[in-house]
């Protein structure tokens, strides 16, 4: 079983642009984030793999400085935008939690996995 969430539009996300969402995970409120990259957009949960805390240095901003990787906010930790691969930092060779997402008539859609 699983639910799908409309987060946005397509065409209003920019290459290197975020956007995050709020969905439930069992009894738990958790948090997501979309983003496109090289022309691809990919949905993560808002968690580091190391500490269980979110990732955005200040609302909606994932990116390391030179705009290359995803970066934790609370220890510096680098993830590859493409794969969630942590490259460097505590959770090295760890990824983030990925989410499916497809666009449908310009639609993000996101889908969450349920528990039966």
């Amino acid at each position: 079983m699983a639910e799908e969430l409309t987060v946005g539009h397509a065409s209003t996300l920019a290459d290197k642009q975020t956007r995050k969402f709020r969905f439930v995970d069992g009894d738990v409120e958790r948090e997501g984030f979309v983003i496109r990259w090289d022309g691809r957009i990919v949905a993560y949960v808002n968690e580091c793999r190391h500490i269980p805390t979110t990732l955005d240095w200040k609302e909606n901003e994932f990116l390391s400085r030179d705009r290359c990787y995803l970066q934790c906010a609370t220890h510096g930790a680098l993830y590859d935008v493409a794969t969630g691969r942590c490259l460097a930092g505590p959770p090295a060779g760890q990824s983030l939690k990925s989410l499916p997402v497809r666009i449908a008539n310009d639609r993000i859609i996101v889908t969450i996995a349920r528990e039966p």
